[in-house]
C-alpha cells in the first residue's frame, strides 16, 4: 500500500468515529452497533479489578479493557493504547491513570452514539469533567502520587506498590472508577 492510500483510508477510518482505528488499513477494532441499556455496575467493577490484579495490568489498562468490555469494544490495542498513562502519565504520579483510562471509555462510547462533532465533544467533556469530579470528591484527590503515597519512578515506590499497595490502596481506586464508569455509560445508553 502506497502512502497516499495509506492516508486516505487512516482519514477515512477518523471520519468513521475514535471507536475504529486503522493500522496499514487493516481494522483493529471489532464492535457492537450498541451500548448495553442496562450497565451491570458490579460486573465492570469485578472485571476492572481481575485485570487489575488477576492480569497484572496497570490501573489504566484494566479500566479501559473492562470498560471497552461493557460497551462491545474487542482490541488487542485497547491495553496498549492506555498503557502509558499508568501511575499518573508516565509514572510521573498525576492524574490517576484510572480516571484518565474511564475518560477514554467514555469517549469511546459517546462516539458509538453521536456523530456530530460539537455534541460530541460537549458530551464528551461533560462526562469525563462528572467523572472526574466524582472521583475527586470520594478520595480527596485526582492525582496518582497523592492516592497511592508513592514516588513511581523510584525502584522503591515500584517495590511498594506490587507488594502490598496496588492490591490494598490502587484496587479500591479502580473499584471506584469502575462504579462511577458504570453510571456515565448507564447516561449515554
Amino acid at each position: 500500500m502506497n502512502r497516499r492510500n495509506f492516508i486516505q483510508k487512516c482519514i477515512a477510518g477518523v471520519a468513521v468515529g475514535g471507536a475504529s482505528l486503522l493500522v496499514r488499513g487493516e481494522m483493529l477494532v471489532e464492535q457492537t452497533d450498541s451500548i448495553p441499556k442496562k450497565i451491570d455496575t458490579k460486573d465492570l467493577e469485578k472485571k476492572s479489578i481481575e485485570y487489575f490484579i488477576a492480569d497484572k495490568k496497570t490501573c489504566c489498562e484494566a479500566i479501559t479493557m473492562a470498560g471497552c468490555d461493557c460497551i462491545g469494544i474487542k482490541s488487542d490495542i485497547v491495553p496498549d493504547i492506555s498503557l502509558g498513562l499508568a501511575g499518573g502519565v508516565g509514572l510521573q504520579g498525576s492524574v490517576c491513570g484510572v480516571v484518565s483510562g474511564a475518560a477514554m471509555v467514555l469517549s469511546l462510547a459517546i462516539a458509538k452514539k453521536e456523530n456530530d462533532y460539537k455534541k460530541k465533544k460537549m458530551l464528551v467533556l461533560a462526562a469525563a469533567g462528572r467523572l472526574y469530579k466524582e472521583f475527586e470528591k470520594e478520595h480527596g484527590s485526582t492525582n496518582c502520587r497523592t492516592l497511592c503515597g508513592l514516588d513511581l519512578t523510584t525502584p522503591e515506590g515500584k517495590k511498594a506498590l506490587e507488594e502490598s499497595v496496588k492490591k490494598d490502596k490502587c484496587s479500591k481506586f479502580v473499584a471506584t472508577a469502575a462504579k462511577l464508569l458504570a453510571k456515565e455509560l448507564q447516561n449515554i445508553s
